[in-house]
Order: C-alpha cells, then sequence, then structure tokens
C-alpha cells in the first residue's frame, strides 16, 4: 500500500475533544479581543466548533487540528461582529482574559490584561478587529484586508491609528515599567 497516495481521514470525536481541552481557552481569548463581549466570544466559539466539525471532511493535516479550528473560530468571530455591529467606534470595553499563572505574577499579569483590554476597549471595532489579528493572531496585512473586504492601506491606516491610541494609553508598556 502507498502511504503517500492516500488522504488524510478526517478528524474523529476523540481528536476534536483533545483539540478543544487545548485549544478551548485560546480560541475564546482571540474571539472575546475581537468582539469585545463574552457571550459573542462564547457564540463565535461554539459557532466555529460547529463549523469545523461539520467540515472536517476538508482538514488535511497540513497543520495542527488546533490551528485550523482557531482560524475558523476566528473567522466566526469576525463574522458575528460584523453581523451584530458595523465597523464603527464603541464604547465599552471588553473584560480581561489573562490567565493567572501563580501568586506574584498572576496580579501583574491581571493588571497588564486588565489596562491592555480597556486600551483595546477604547479602540474603534475596526481598529481593534486589525490589530489583534495583526499583532495577536498573526495574520498577513492582505489576509487581513481580504477577511475585511477592505484595501490593505485601511489596514494600515486602522493599525496606525490603533497603535498611537494605544501608545497614549499604555506608555508604561514602551518605556519597559
Amino acid at each position: 500500500m502507498n502511504f503517500l497516495s492516500r488522504s488524510p481521514r478526517p478528524p474523529g470525536e476523540q481528536a476534536f475533544h483533545a483539540a478543544i481541552e487545548r485549544g478551548g481557552d485560546a480560541w475564546y481569548a482571540a474571539c472575546l479581543r475581537i468582539t469585545g463581549d463574552a457571550a459573542a466570544a462564547q457564540d463565535a466559539v461554539q459557532d466555529g466548533l460547529l463549523r469545523a466539525w461539520h467540515r472536517r471532511e476538508q482538514f488535511r493535516g497540513g497543520a495542527r487540528l488546533e490551528t485550523w479550528i482557531h482560524r475558523i473560530t476566528v473567522n466566526s468571530a469576525l463574522t458575528l461582529h460584523r453581523q451584530r455591529q458595523p465597523l464603527v467606534d464603541d464604547d465599552h470595553a471588553p473584560e480581561s482574559v489573562t490567565p493567572d499563572p501563580g501568586p506574584a505574577e498572576a496580579l501583574a499579569h491581571r493588571q497588564l490584561g486588565t489596562r491592555l483590554e480597556s486600551a483595546l476597549g477604547t479602540l474603534s471595532p475596526m481598529e481593534r478587529t486589525c490589530f489583534v489579528l495583526k499583532h495577536l493572531e498573526q495574520w498577513r496585512l492582505a489576509e487581513i484586508a481580504t477577511e475585511l473586504d477592505t484595501a490593505v492601506g485601511s489596514v494600515k491606516q486602522a493599525l496606525f491609528r490603533a497603535t498611537r491610541k494605544l501608545r497614549t494609553q499604555l506608555p508604561q508598556l514602551r518605556s519597559g515599567t
């Protein structure tokens, strides 16, 4: 039997449960940063998982299953965010999603996470989405532009505005304090 010619089997239920166990928190955190709303982030993750399950035959194994599902959940968050709210300014800050690694570091992480989430909440949805996808999700500018159905120049401008606003609100991050 030639192993190179056979197509990979779609991941089964056990592989999905293992992927959810390993990646669920990261998917939720990414969706929360995009939507700025805990309930919307939960909806996006749930929708992403359903989409991934129904499309599991399309998984080719070129990436880890968690990475493949992560991308699907982020796309679900973007879709949900567009449906619920056009890309205009909003006034509420998302809740913090920073994990607590230990007692001494937990306070510092929570404080930094709270400041960052609060600062992200001051960005327009377009700025926040572009910033999260570029700097936290490591998407390329062209990918962001395609996903948001806009020009690369518009993405660059949103990133510039977001960075300028965040530098004003988080000067301690620039100086390293």
